[in-house]
């Protein structure tokens, strides 16, 4: 596990070096810098405008007893976007713009409980004495 922790602090710049590099080759110093500029400023705003609002979305919950893995998934979620975009590189970059896109969790469905072989289903008459009434003859 040691390794791996030094392994991606090893890989991670040398990734963002390598995205960096070829985003200039391919658009120009100006607009890679532009693009982590502000992507830096984002960042900042983000974690200056919602600390408080997340903070109290998170007390309210945790008093009234109904802080579920959601609201705390949320939280993460956006914080760690948050300093992504703050730290420099198109990588980090776009990972922290994916976790900020909504994400949909499908809830299994319920399980369907099995019918009982036993039961038809339709229509019936009842009929008295072997005999119909006018009405019963009618349909």
């Amino acid at each position: 596990m040691p390794y791996l922790i030094l392994f991606l602090l090893i890989i991670y710049p040398v990734a963002e070096i390598a995205l960096m590099s070829a985003a200039v080759d391919a658009i120009g110093w100006g607009w890679v810098l532009t693009g982590i500029v502000g992507s830096f400023v984002l960042g900042v705003t983000m974690i200056r405008q919602y600390r408080l609002a997340f903070a109290l979305t998170l007390m309210k919950d945790l008093r009234s007893g109904q802080v579920g893995p959601g609201t705390l998934f949320a939280l993460a979620r956006y914080y760690i976007a948050a300093v992504l975009l703050i730290l420099p590189g198109l990588g980090g970059d776009v990972l922290g713009l994916l976790l900020l896109l909504p994400w949909r969790w499908k809830t299994p469905a319920a399980p369907q409980r099995p019918v009982p072989d036993d039961v038809l289903e339709g229509e019936y008459r009842e009929v008295r004495d072997g005999r119909q009434s006018l009405e019963d003859r009618r349909d």
